[in-house]
């Protein structure tokens, strides 16, 4: 299957909605390009039985689709890739992995859902981080980020993003049903560029040299994970939720490489969650480690 690029899609669909023809049929050709598909009638001429011609379309058609689906993937990440490419299936009439026609409302709307989807989830997680400042108190549960919170909750506030008010939305303990929201958008929701942002910092980064990059050159939602970690690193004497506590909690979604063998990605996370625990640290107060002491 031929990869293009998501932005060669999104090229070709707004060139089709401009005409007003977002019923437009479209095609991934073997040289990679992107280009109308004509209909099937136009082969009728040909010496082909009906069996080998719908046969061969099928193939196309899935192919077609397997190609946004990887590009959908390869900009937006796995996670909201996928969760992209079902909702444009089904906006437009279709079942998820039935061989059908890419037409170029089905790119358009994959890509509009991903895009928003993936700022209502940055939106969200800056909403719970300034919750938190605002409750502090909340701060100071024990194994908060650790402690898994209730699924249908979680669910449900990443369902209704729109809502902010965290206290009357949510029923059990708020702080665990935030904090588990507040990982489960950071987990969904890092590109494989933004990936690959970050692991070219985790490769570059020496401890002794501590040659960490500026929280500023970080993703966006790897900014916000430092921010809220440190918070709650600078309650461990009553959370015991320390840097490297945060890191094995967070690090795992922040600096990761799908195509490692097991044993390479065991390493990696090795590796990533002391370079994530580092990065936690140098927000904290000068006096944290005299405060708390500090983990072996």
């Amino acid at each position: 299957m031929t990869n293009i690029n998501l932005a060669h899609f999104q090229n070709v669909a707004e060139s089709a909605a401009l005409l007003g023809n977002l019923d437009q049929k479209l095609t991934v050709t073997d040289t990679g390009a992107l280009q109308t598909r004509e209909a099937s009638s136009s082969l009728a001429g040909k010496l082909i039985s009906w069996h080998k011609l719908s046969s061969s379309e099928g193939t196309a058609k899935a192919q077609d689709q397997g190609a946004f689906r990887t590009a959908l993937q390869d900009k937006f990440g796995k996670e909201l890739g996928d969760q992209a490419y079902k909702h444009a299936c089904t906006a437009c009439g279709y079942t998820d992995g039935k061989a059908h026609s890419l037409t170029a409302e089905q790119i358009t709307t994959g890509i509009d859902f991903a895009v928003r989807h993936k700022h209502e989830a940055e939106a969200q997680n800056k909403s719970i981080i300034e919750y938190f400042e605002q409750n502090p108190e909340q701060l100071l549960t024990v194994g908060l980020t650790r402690v898994n919170g209730s699924k249908n909750e979680i669910n449900k506030l990443i369902a209704n993003r729109t809502s902010q008010d965290f206290d009357n939305n949510v029923h059990g303990k708020v702080e665990h049903e935030l904090a588990g929201a507040f990982k489960q958008n950071l987990r969904d929701n890092m590109s494989d560029t933004e990936l690959a942002k970050v692991l070219d910092f985790v490769k570059s980064y020496d401890p002794v040299l501590e040659n960490l990059p500026a929280l500023n050159e970080l993703p966006e939602m790897v900014q916000d994970t430092v921010k809220f970690s440190a918070m709650i690193a600078n309650k461990a004497d009553v959370n015991k939720m320390q840097p490297s506590n945060l890191s094995i909690v967070f690090g795992p979604n922040v600096v990761k490489d799908d195509s490692l063998a097991p044993m390479e990605q065991i390493g990696l996370i090795e590796v990533g969650n002391k370079f994530f625990a580092a990065l936690v640290e140098r927000e904290l107060p000068d006096d944290y480690y005299l405060r708390i002491p500090k983990n072996d």
